[in-house]
């Protein structure tokens, strides 16, 4: 099939910018052309964008299905927004995020705010917002972005345009390793309201299919000063969601994602120079296919892990519903034990004394000596278990 590359983008001259290449500096600021409203890809294409939603509805009943829902919902939250932070450049672990989610979570945080993981609350607030909002009818339109973005960077109540780039913008890790310049003016508020028409009309595209494309021009737009890749990512679980392929957030794309930057870098950069869309949109359906399929593994084996915790456990009495709920919430405390069970706190420490004994929990000092309880067999497999991570 012969498919028609995009419109060509315009480039416009750039002053001299701290860091950035020479090369770049030559080449100036790209501004994308507007979408399409129609636009043909090949069979190839379409065939592994179905395979992408097919697997989604997979995930998606698979996790209708799990007992602790919720749980998974937010340690994949927790695990995109761990990522968003390392795409930000501070590396947060997962157990440290997951015992700083569950302090914040009942306005417990830990005191000490410079800690890594607290970079986390911004993210997890905007994901929060947008499920809301979304719930509410809300379009995931650039209004909506806006929201998630005042509240990633810690300006909540601005409004969409006072939080429009201003200056030419870059996308890369660094400044020094750029792969491209985005232009800024008053084109670009022209150009988000395109792009927010276009999301809200219904296509012909696949879901998927329509979703990458958004995706890819929010990411060459670059609208906002920062964020601007976290956003991407959140539109595309929000309108997951909101177009019904999802019915929560249960798809940490943002992993996938990270673990194949350089390509992702170099798709989207291709399309600037070839205007080929299709490769972007293949690239995109796959990351969702395999992240899917790994999340429905994860779901497997969280459930395998559960039914070996009932044959440890006797089946009476609170603790083998404290272990079961383990495989959606990996890290406790007494407060959590005591409000989740409506025990006491003498009864709370005896539940995690045998799971320690049990060896299911171990205990573990959190900043400012708070004592939480972690369950190191679910963290595995969230974390680095081969068979539930998505590798290219």
């Amino acid at each position: 099939m012969n498919v028609p590359p995009l419109p060509s983008g315009q480039w416009a001259p750039v002053r001299e910018l701290p860091g950035i290449p020479e090369t770049r500096l030559r080449e100036g600021a790209y501004l994308p052309p507007p979408l399409p409203s129609d636009l043909p890809l090949p069979v190839a294409t379409y065939r592994l964008v179905a395979e992408a939603e097919h697997a989604l509805g997979r995930l998606d009943e698979a996790a209708e299905r799990l007992r602790v829902r919720s749980g998974l919902v937010r340690a994949t939250q927790v695990r995109d927004a761990q990522s968003s932070a390392g795409l930000s450049g501070t590396p947060v672990g997962l157990r440290e995020a997951l015992a700083a989610d569950l302090l914040a979570s009942r306005g417990d945080p830990p005191s000490d705010r410079s800690a890594p993981e607290q970079l986390l609350a911004p993210y997890l607030s905007a994901y929060d917002h947008g499920i809301e909002r979304v719930r509410h009818g809300s379009a995931v339109d650039a209004e909506l972005l806006g929201e998630l973005t005042a509240i990633m960077t810690g300006r909540p109540g601005l409004g969409l345009r006072d939080l429009l780039r201003r200056e030419p913008g870059w996308l890369g890790i660094t400044p020094e390793r750029a792969y491209l310049l985005t232009a800024t003016g008053a084109h670009l508020v022209a150009q988000l309201e395109q792009w927010s028409t276009w999301v809200r009309e219904e296509a012909e595209q696949p879901r998927i299919a329509k979703i990458a494309l958004a995706h890819y021009q929010l990411e060459v737009l670059q609208p906002f000063p920062a964020a601007n890749g976290h956003v991407a990512r959140g539109f595309s679980m929000l309108e997951m969601v909101h177009c019904g392929l999802l019915r929560d957030q249960i798809l940490p794309l943002s992993v996938w994602l990270d673990d194949t930057l350089p390509e992702y870098q170099e798709e989207i950069r291709a399309v600037v120079d070839t205007g080929r869309i299709h490769h972007w949109v293949e690239f995109f359906a796959a990351a969702v296919r395999d992240q899917a399929l790994a999340q429905l593994r994860l779901i497997g084996h969280l459930e395998n892990l559960a039914e070996e915790y009932a044959r440890l456990l006797p089946r009476t009495g609170n603790l083998p519903e404290v272990a079961a709920s383990l495989i959606g919430f990996p890290v406790v405390d007494h407060r959590a034990l005591c409000e989740r069970y409506a025990v006491t706190v003498k009864a709370a420490t005896d539940l995690t004394r045998r799971l320690v004994e049990r060896r299911i929990l171990v205990p573990w000092d959190f900043r400012d000596y708070r004592r939480v309880f972690v369950c190191r067999d679910v963290l595995r497999l969230l974390a680095d278990h081969p068979d539930t991570t998505a590798l290219p």
